[in-house]
C-alpha cells in the first residue's frame, strides 16, 4: 500500500506589506492576547541572529552571503476555454464553501483523476454508466514529483508532490525538499497538457485554492548541511532565495523552520501569471482559511518554566489578508491551549473564533475564544469539559458546536451572537465520538467518528460510529440515532475530504476497510424522520481510500490498487 506523506515536522508562514523593525516578544509573556503588528526582517543579518538564537538543532550559517533575489518571475501557462461540464457529480467537501482543497481524487462529472496506489503518477479515466476507462497517465518521470494531491478548476489539473531527486530517495529527511506544483490543462483530457510549474521548498502541508488563485503552504526545516538560512522559489528553471522583507517571524521562534506560502493563478495568460511567495520563521500546526484571509498557528509550551501538571501551553495566530494573489500578513495574536485541527478555526463579522485544549494541573480543561479584527480577545467561553480533550469542532453561524472526550463523547452547544460574551448553553453524552460534524439540514447535525470498549488496559477505539443529534433546541441538544460498525476503519476518521455528500438527494458516502480480512467498499446512509437508515453497503476486496459518486454510480478508489471500482447507486430502505 502506498504511504501519504505527513509533514511530522515544525513549520512557519509568509510575510510582506506590514512596516516595523524586526525584534520578538520574551517567551515568558503570558498575557491573555500578545496581539501586535506583524513584524519583518529587514537583512539577513537580521535573519541570521535570530537563527541562532534558536536552540532546536544545530544549522550552518553562511554569515550574510546571500545574493539578492526579485519576486519569482512570471509564469508561462497559456489560458483554454473551460471543458464541457459533465453529469450530476459529488465535489471534494470542503470545510468553507468556494474555498476548495487539494485531494487526491477529483471528478468533472466525465473524468476521474487520481493519483495512483501503486506510484507517483496521476491517472485520467473517462466514467460512463459505471464504466471506468483509463485514458491517460501522466507519470512521475514527466512530473518530477511524487504527486499526492490535486486540484481541478476550469479545465486545469494542479498536481502537488514533493520534488523527485534521483540522488536520494523521496522520504529521505536529512534536508527538507522542494514541493512542486504542475500545472496541466485538460480540455482534452485524453491528452494533457502542461502548461507551468512553481516550486518552493519544504514539505506540502496544506492549499486552497480561492478566487481563482492557488494558494500552497510548507513547512520548511532547515538542517545542518544544506547551508542556507532563507526558503527559496521559483518558477519552471528559476528557484532563488526570498529576500529578507519577504520574511517574518512569530514572536519566539521556537523552531529553525519556516512556513512558506506561495500564491499563483491558476488560468492566467501567461503575460498575466505572477507568482507571490512569503514566509515566517519559527514553527506553526495548522492553517485555516475563511477565503479573504489565511490564519496560522503555533502552538507550543513553556519549556523554560516547565511543570508536568501545567505546560503552559500557548497558541501563537498569524493573520494574513489574501485576495487576488496577494499574501499580506496583518496581525498576531495568542491564546491558551492547543488547536486540533482546521475546524477548530472560523471567521465570522471580522471577528475570529477558536477552540482549544490545555493541561491545567494535571486536566485537559477547554477553551473558546473570539478575537476582534486585531487578534485581541473579544470574549471566551473557558475550562469547560473538565479532563476531556477536544475531538470535534464545527462552526455553524453563531453557534459552535464542540465534542470532547475521555469515555463519552459530550456535544457542547456554544452561543456566538455576542462576541463579547459567548455562552455555553446545552450539551448532551453519548459513547464513542465523534471527529467530524456535519450539518443536515437546520436542526440536526451528524457526527462520524469512532466507537469505543473498556479493554484490559483501558478505553480504546473498535469502529466507525455514526451519530444524529437534535440541535433544534441549543439548551437541550438530543442524541437521536446512532449506528456502529465494530472493527471498521474509514479515512472520514481522520480526513474530512473522504465525505461524500449529495445534498440534492439528501444522502451520505463514506469508504471504509474491514480490519480482520482487509476487505471493504462503501457505505451509503442518510438521516431521515430522526434515524440513521443504511442504505446500501457496496462492497470490495480492497479496502478503499475516497469515494465520489457521477449520475446514479458510485465510484470507490480501492488502496491497495490502481483501480477504480463502481457500483449502481440503489435507492432503498429496508436495511434500517
Amino acid at each position: 500500500m502506498k504511504m501519504r506523506k505527513t509533514a511530522g515536522i515544525a513549520f512557519a508562514v509568509a510575510a510582506a506589506v506590514v512596516v516595523g523593525v524586526f525584534s520578538y516578544s520574551a517567551f515568558g509573556d503570558r498575557s491573555e492576547d500578545n496581539s501586535g503588528e506583524i513584524r519583518v526582517f529587514k537583512s539577513y543579518g537580521q535573519i541570521e541572529r535570530a537563527l541562532r538564537d534558536i536552540h532546536d538543532e544545530p544549522v550552518l550559517y553562511t554569515d550574510g552571503v546571500i545574493e539578492d533575489v526579485a519576486e519569482a518571475p512570471t509564469n508561462a501557462m497559456a489560458a483554454k476555454e473551460d471543458s464541457a461540464a459533465g453529469g450530476q457529480h459529488s465535489d471534494t467537501y470542503l470545510q468553507v464553501e468556494g474555498v476548495d482543497e487539494a485531494d487526491i481524487i477529483k471528478t468533472d462529472g466525465e473524468y476521474i483523476f487520481y493519483t495512483s496506489r501503486m506510484g507517483y503518477d496521476v491517472i485520467i479515466a473517462k466514467a460512463s454508466k459505471g464504466e471506468v476507462e483509463e485514458v491517460a497517465v501522466i507519470s512521475e518521470e514527466e512530473l518530477k514529483i511524487a504527486a499526492d494531491d490535486l486540484h481541478l478548476m476550469n479545465g486545469r489539473l494542479v498536481v502537488i508532490g514533493t520534488e523527485t531527486d534521483t540522488s536520494r530517495p523521496v522520504y529521505d529527511y536529512s534536508r527538507s525538499p522542494s514541493t512542486a506544483v504542475c500545472v496541466y490543462d485538460v480540455t482534452k483530457p485524453e491528452k494533457p497538457e502542461p502548461v507551468g510549474r512553481y516550486k518552493q521548498s519544504g514539505f506540502f502541508l496544506s492549499s486552497r485554492i480561492s478566487g481563482g488563485y492557488l494558494y500552497i503552504v510548507t513547512a520548511d526545516h532547515l538542517w545542518a548541511d544544506e547551508k542556507r538560512i532563507v526558503p527559496m522559489a521559483g518558477c519552471g528553471d528559476e528557484y532563488k532565495k526570498l529576500k529578507p522583507e519577504q520574511i517574518c517571524c512569530f514572536p519566539e521562534p521556537a523552531s529553525h523552520a519556516y512556513v512558506v506560502t506561495g500564491s499563483l493563478k491558476i488560468d492566467a495568460p501567461a503575460d498575466r501569471m505572477k507568482t507571490r511567495t512569503r514566509a515566517v520563521l519559527g514553527a506553526s500546526d495548522e492553517i485555516y482559511c475563511s477565503g479573504d484571509s489565511i490564519y496560522y498557528t503555533d502552538c507550543r509550551a513553556d519549556y523554560r518554566n516547565f511543570d508536568t501538571e501545567d505546560f503552559n501551553e500557548r497558541t501563537y495566530i498569524m493573520k494574513a489578508d489574501i485576495g487576488k494573489g496577494r499574501i499580506a500578513f496583518t496581525k498576531q495574536g495568542s491564546v491558551r491551549g492547543h488547536v486540533l485541527n482546521q475546524f477548530s478555526m472560523d471567521e465570522k463579522d471580522g471577528y475570529f473564533r477558536i477552540a482549544t485544549t490545555a493541561q491545567v494541573k494535571g486536566k485537559d480543561v477547554n477553551y473558546l475564544y473570539v478575537l476582534d479584527k486585531n487578534l485581541k480577545t473579544a470574549g471566551k467561553v473557558k475550562g469547560f469539559a473538565g479532563g476531556e480533550q477536544i475531538k470535534a469542532v464545527r462552526f455553524l453561524g453563531d453557534t459552535a458546536y464542540v465534542i470532547t472526550y475521555e469515555q463519552t463523547d459530550p456535544l457542547f452547544v456554544i452561543d456566538l451572537k455576542d462576541p463579547k460574551a459567548p455562552e455555553l448553553l446545552g450539551s448532551v453524552e453519548i459513547t464513542g465520538f465523534s471527529s467530524l460534524l456535519v450539518p443536515d439540514g437546520e436542526n440536526q447535525l451528524i457526527g462520524i467518528g469512532s466507537s469505543t470498549s473498556e479493554e484490559e488496559f483501558g478505553e480504546v477505539e473498535d469502529g466507525v460510529k455514526i451519530a444524529l443529534f437534535d440541535i433544534s433546541d441549543p439548551m437541550n441538544p438530543e442524541v437521536l440515532d446512532s449506528m456502529t460498525y465494530r472493527d471498521w476503519s474509514s479515512d472520514v476518521q481522520y480526513n474530512h475530504r473522504a465525505l461524500t455528500v449529495n445534498e440534492e438527494e439528501g444522502w451520505y458516502a463514506i469508504p471504509y476497510m474491514i480490519w480482520e480480512d482487509e476487505t471493504g467498499g462503501v457505505l451509503q446512509f442518510k438521516a431521515e424522520g430522526g434515524k440513521l437508515m443504511e442504505m446500501n453497503r457496496y462492497e470490495s476486496k480492497e479496502g478503499i481510500d475516497r469515494c465520489l459518486y457521477i449520475d446514479d454510480y458510485i465510484y470507490g478508489l480501492e488502496q491497495n490498487e490502481d483501480n477504480i471500482i463502481s457500483w449502481e447507486i440503489i435507492q432503498r430502505k429496508e436495511r434500517h
